[in-house]
């Protein structure tokens, strides 16, 4: 839930940001104005005045029951990714490798203890998972979350993760310790990748290696690509790993140009 904002004047902006945030956590289902001003805390007037105001702009949209997202997140979102060369060339790169061609592969970001998606290739054999453009997930169940923190400064690591006890678990393979995860994180670390053994699917596997950001205040991200646990051995893990080292090759050093 989007939770209550602080009982202080709030800007518009602020306002209408978590209107827009709650609006995605409902995963296409409408929310009325009074609902939307129970979960926010917020006056229903000025809510209604506040949607009002999004919807002639078509960052919401009125339906059945309620407001829900507008199409023009999508042109906004569509701009906002066509500003980032890497994520065009990620789904070049997939669509060369002869293996990676035929699976599911993403690239993520650390934000906090979540990784965030920012792109997704499909291929002609996709596996079709719950992850998609601009979800988050606890970074400890996934590879490209454990790979993005074995790569942290282990300075900056503590910090995150000072005071949890425990970690959000999403199967019953999820490292939900974090002396078990520091442990996990520093193998990473040696491996140069990290593994995702069913601890965000069942039964779906996924090996990923992160990717210095390309210019000196780029931050670096995660690229993965995901199969079936029961097709996840050798020889096709290394043959995945060395495609992962090809694709993230051509979006660290875009200088370099592959036919």
């Amino acid at each position: 839930m989007a939770g209550d904002l602080p009982s202080a004047a709030v800007p518009a902006v602020t306002r209408a940001a978590a209107i827009l945030a709650a609006l995605a956590e409902a995963k296409g289902q409408p929310l009325s104005v009074s609902e939307l001003a129970r979960q926010l805390g917020l006056p229903k007037s000025s809510t209604a005045n506040l949607c009002l105001a999004l919807e002639s702009e078509r960052l919401v949209a009125k339906g059945d029951g309620g407001f829900l997202l507008g199409r023009r997140l999508v042109e906004l979102g569509g701009a906002y990714l066509s500003t980032i060369d890497q994520v065009q060339e990620f789904y070049a790169a997939c669509r060369r490798q002869p293996t990676i061609s035929g699976l599911t592969a993403r690239v993520a970001v650390l934000d906090g203890l979540d990784v965030l998606y920012l792109a997704r290739y499909d291929g002609t054999q996709p596996i079709r998972l719950t992850a998609n453009i601009g979800d988050r997930f606890p970074a400890n169940c996934t590879a490209t979350g454990k790979a993005l923190m074995a790569a942290m400064d282990p300075g900056a690591l503590d910090e995150r993760l000072r005071g949890r006890r425990s970690l959000a678990g999403l199967t019953e393979n999820s490292v939900t310790d974090p002396a078990k995860l520091r442990t996990v994180l520093a193998k990473a670390r040696q491996d140069g990748y990290a593994i995702d053994d069913e601890e965000t699917t069942p039964g779906v596997s996924c090996v990923s290696i992160v990717v210095p950001g390309f210019r000196t205040d780029s931050e670096p991200f995660a690229i993965s690509v995901t199969t079936l646990s029961s097709q996840f051995h050798e020889p096709l893990r290394s043959e995945l790993l060395a495609e992962l080292r090809s694709v993230g090759g051509s979006l660290s050093n875009p200088m370099v140009t592959l036919s």
